[in-house]
């Protein structure tokens, strides 16, 4: 049988081992196959990133986009008025502190909501999940049960 020059270099190298350890090509043709399957898959693993490439969607969530910086501005205002909210709710701010923040805040929602040019039943469904959030923070300080409306 022929084989290519590095094989018959082993082969040749075999037969200076003793016969139990001598490994005859045409006696054990599976356990060569064996050996190519077992050095393919990791060059297959290796290679796989490369043929098939970076998709196009994995740049579809870039941070830096300006919807990715008023969704992070939408978020922020949101985090600060429920904070606010508790915060009032159980006195560590005062009604007056409290108007000023919440002013402000809202402030910043408005200007996010505005620049995000929504249509106005997205600006309402976004404005009224922002009061249902609210009222539950509210409740929750208080110790009332949240109503579900």
């Amino acid at each position: 049988m022929l084989w290519p020059p590095g094989v018959n270099l082993l082969l040749q190298l075999s037969e200076c081992l003793p016969a139990c350890v001598r490994l005859e090509c045409d006696q054990h043709p599976v356990l060569i196959i064996i050996a190519l399957v077992l050095a393919l898959i990791p060059t297959i693993a290796i290679l796989w990133p490369f043929v098939v490439g970076v998709r196009r969607d994995e740049f579809a969530e870039d941070e830096s986009a300006p919807i990715a910086d008023l969704m992070r501005r939408w978020d922020a205002a949101v985090a600060g008025l429920k904070s606010s909210e508790l915060d009032h709710a159980i006195g560590n701010l005062t009604d007056q502190d409290y108007r000023t923040i919440r002013r402000q805040l809202m402030t910043e929602a408005a200007v996010v909501l505005k620049t995000m040019e929504l249509e106005e039943a997205e600006e309402e469904q976004m404005l009224t999940a922002v009061r249902t959030e609210m009222q539950a923070v509210r409740a929750r300080a208080v110790g009332e049960t949240v109503s579900e409306s």
